[in-house]
């Protein structure tokens, strides 16, 4: 599998390209007063209003840096949920050094052998050179709570259908 590298404080992380409409550079976000910490704000992609989430934050509570290589990685709701309609809904997720894709078998990742309730968005890991790259599970970053903040009430009524 083709998969989309990025780092979250020392770590390597990976996300299925697959799974990536577009890579962007950050922009200006619209902040959201009282969201939870890792909501970064709120954008214009491509004509529509779509939510970022800094994947640094959510993970250690420290922001990502703002080096040339932090990124917004968009993905198509529609690839994550059955339920969304293709091109009418965007999540971002911003993290640091998004610079490449690497070619990963899928028998080469494994389970971490951990269940984490709080990261339920940590996926299988694979052994790389220098060290480990875990993939995300970004279905599994859209939390209830997060959905909460990111939906009104009518869309996740209607997902949760």
């Amino acid at each position: 599998m083709l998969v989309l590298t990025f780092q979250i404080g020392q770590y390597a992380y990976g996300l299925e390209a697959r799974l990536v409409a577009e890579v962007v550079p950050p922009t200006v976000y619209k902040e959201l007063p009282r969201s939870p910490e890792y909501i970064k704000g709120i954008f214009n992609y491509r004509g529509i209003i779509t939510p970022v989430v800094d994947l640094s934050i959510l993970a250690t509570d420290k922001p990502c840096k703002p080096l040339m290589s932090t990124r917004v990685i968009v993905l198509d709701l529609a690839d994550l949920d059955p339920a969304e309609e293709r091109g009418k809904k965007f999540l971002g997720m911003i993290a640091e050094n998004i610079t490449e894709t690497v070619k990963i078998s899928d028998s080469d990742f494994e389970s971490s052998g951990l269940d984490i309730p709080d990261a339920p968005w940590l996926g299988r890991v694979a052994r790389v050179a220098g060290g480990m790259l875990q993939l995300i599970k970004p279905g599994k970053l859209l939390s209830d709570e997060l959905r909460t903040v990111l939906f009104s009430k009518e869309e996740i009524e209607q997902v949760n259908r």
